[in-house]
């Protein structure tokens, strides 16, 4: 018979053994042996015999298992020493394809320094691109609440900032994968920056420019008496006086002229339809400059300041509305104005 059918055979033979030696009826035994010419006597009981081969049993077992663990540990550390040596490999490869100035034969053979060197500098730039992200963070973040601010000012409230975007251009298709792939979409980074375009857009689509180069305002915006019944009203624009010679109006933003007709209250009347459902409206003018379906700009002439429809003297009455809301064209376009100043200083 050979070792290998030998060793198989005392394999399947343990099982046996250790359940044998486990449930076995162990009787007490007497040891007898000559020393002398004297016969000696050895008792051993069955409760000590059945001690000595159980606890031999859970020794053994217990010194299995733990070899066991060792192995499967040396095995995982193995393993994963493996995939981290195709790793290291995989990165190299990436830096030398990325590289002109390393050869891809050399780089697979370097030595331990320069591996440990090169890792370092894998850190160190990683650590780099972490802390400019931070930073820019705290930068966008800042940024963000001075925005947040210039839109509160403005009395924009969520509603009209949700038309104006929701009534913004926009389109694309973007893969679920991305947000798994770019650290940039994740977290805080993201939410920030996305923050950051959402608002800088609602600024961009609000007026920048008032009508008239010089005016004083002879109505505000909001509850005032109205100048005929003396009613308390809502006045849902400003009053423009001009203070100069030049009698030009022109449009807050470029635009589609809308409307452009007598009004029974507002006399003659222009109304322009700008971006992301901004409308501007100006009212009692001289006369009118623009037809339905001319496309201007704020250079572009509209009409003259005037004193049609029901007035009590000669100015421009301007609106400003999203949605159809009318909103304090002052605030809007002061706001849009101060932004406007603080990308030109960068």
């Amino acid at each position: 018979m050979s070792s290998s059918s030998t060793l198989r055979m005392w394999l399947r033979s343990i099982p046996h053994m250790v359940v044998g030696g486990w449930t076995r009826d162990y009787q007490d035994a007497r040891i007898i042996w000559e020393q002398s010419g004297d016969l000696r006597y050895f008792n051993i009981s069955g409760k000590i015999q059945r001690f000595c081969v159980r606890g031999g049993i859970v020794l053994t077992g217990s010194l299995l298992f733990m070899v066991l663990c060792l192995f499967l540990v040396s095995l995982n550390l193995y393993i994963d020493t493996v995939k981290l040596e195709r790793s290291h490999q995989a990165v190299f490869k990436a830096l030398v394809s990325s590289s002109e100035d390393l050869d891809a034969s050399d780089s697979l053979h370097m030595s331990e320094d320069q591996m440990l060197a090169l890792a370092q500098t894998i850190r160190d730039r990683d650590m780099s691109i972490r802390r400019f992200v931070d930073t820019s963070v705290v930068a966008v973040e800042q940024e963000n609440k001075s925005m947040k601010n210039q839109l509160d000012a403005s009395g924009l409230t969520e509603k009209v900032i949700e038309i104006i975007q929701r009534n913004s251009a926009n389109g694309g298709f973007t893969s679920s994968n991305d947000l798994l792939k770019n650290p940039l979409l994740r977290g805080k980074v993201g939410d920030e920056i996305a923050t950051n375009r959402s608002m800088r857009e609602v600024l961009a689509a609000m007026p920048s420019t008032m009508p008239l180069p010089n005016f004083t305002v002879s109505s505000d915006f909001g509850i005032r008496r109205h100048p005929f019944t003396h009613q308390p009203t809502f006045h849902t624009g400003v009053d423009l006086l001009n203070e100069s010679t030049d009698d030009r109006v022109h449009p807050v933003k470029s635009g589609v002229v809308v409307m452009s007709q007598v009004h029974s209250s507002y006399g003659n009347t222009v109304v322009i339809r700008h971006s992301n459902g901004i409308e501007s409206l100006y009212a009692h003018l001289a006369s009118m400059m623009v037809k339905v379906g001319d496309h201007v700009t704020p250079e572009s002439v509209i009409g003259y300041v005037g004193n049609t429809g029901v007035s009590t003297g000669k100015h421009l009455h301007l609106e400003i509305l999203v949605g159809g809301y009318p909103v304090n064209p002052q605030k809007v376009i002061r706001t849009a104005q101060y932004v406007q100043d603080i990308e030109n200083q960068k």
